[in-house]
């Protein structure tokens, strides 16, 4: 596991971002009395950005020309940012928050992995 300095977030979640854009995805939230709950599955990424003039993490899901399917989690005072990585592929992405942590992984569809 790949932990992401505060410094680099920007740039790294646009490189994350450009690396696995279309790649389908399964987003988990786990908040302190709730438990991890799965937000969405299946729905492919559109891009993951951290703006530091607001402290958010926004990951942006969703079909491309899809009203109905498309989706925008937006984690709040991010605490820590992790990027695993096996095979010199990504496969997971995770955002420490209050406590909790937003994860997004990526479902392997192929042989091949992609």
């Amino acid at each position: 596991m790949d932990t992401v300095q505060s410094a680099e977030w920007v740039a790294r979640l646009h490189a994350f971002t450009n690396r696995n854009a279309g790649r389908r995805t399964i987003m988990e939230i786990d908040v302190p009395g709730y438990g991890a709950q799965a937000s969405e599955t299946d729905y492919p990424l559109w891009g993951v950005a951290f703006d530091p003039r607001d402290g958010r993490v926004q990951i942006m899901l969703g079909e491309q020309g899809s009203v109905e399917q498309h989706l925008t989690h937006s984690v709040v005072s991010p605490e820590g940012i992790d990027i695993l990585t096996e095979g010199g592929r990504d496969r997971a992405l995770r955002i420490a928050h209050g406590g909790g942590q937003t994860l997004l992984t990526f479902i392997e569809t192929g042989a091949d992995g992609t």
